[in-house]
């Protein structure tokens, strides 16, 4: 990995089903704040939160998810790769993948060999390792009824990744 000055922190949400900014849950918000790099993976179900996203972060990285109107494919693609220092990360909403069970290894195989593969669409939350790659995904994005909302933050030093979850109810 080529050397950073600081850690980097990712903020890491997909599935929101929110129309806007002021829509998101409080804690979500609080993590962006907190946020050098914001990373949505899919399911937005509005352009406003995406055009609100790209106005308000220079450093936005987003996926169109399943739930996604024609308007928000068009402003972003189905998959993204980038790279923070030597880390390189790929970003997708696997809508294709509606059992849980081995959509990691789909995934793994989809987007080739990264360091770090962000993922939606599950509503789970999942931190695992498939041979070196770190695949994270931050489960749903809001409260859904018998399920708590989450949000991931991933740390990132020169050679190591910390993942913490931040998990919440509704307000």
């Amino acid at each position: 990995m080529s050397s950073m000055s600081k850690s980097t922190k990712l903020v890491v949400f997909s599935d929101t089903h929110v129309r806007c900014f002021e829509q998101l849950h409080p804690v979500v918000k609080e993590a962006l704040r907190e946020a050098d790099w914001l990373v949505h993976c899919g399911d937005f179900t509005g352009t406003q939160l995406v055009h609100e996203l790209m106005a308000d972060y220079d450093r936005f990285v987003g996926t169109y998810g399943n739930s996604d109107k024609d308007e928000t494919r068009r402003l972003l693609p189905s998959k993204q790769f980038f790279a923070i220092g030597g880390w390189r990360i790929g970003v997708i909403h696997p809508w294709w993948g509606a059992e849980p069970d081995g959509i990691e290894e789909k995934i793994y195989k989809e987007l080739g060999p990264q360091d770090i593969i962000l993922y939606g669409h599950t509503h789970e939350k999942v931190e695992r390792y498939q041979d070196n790659t770190l695949i994270v995904n931050p489960g749903p994005g809001y409260p859904e009824f018998m399920t708590p909302g989450s949000v991931a933050l991933l740390t990132l030093g020169d050679t190591s990744v910390d993942v913490e979850f931040r998990v919440f109810e509704r307000p």
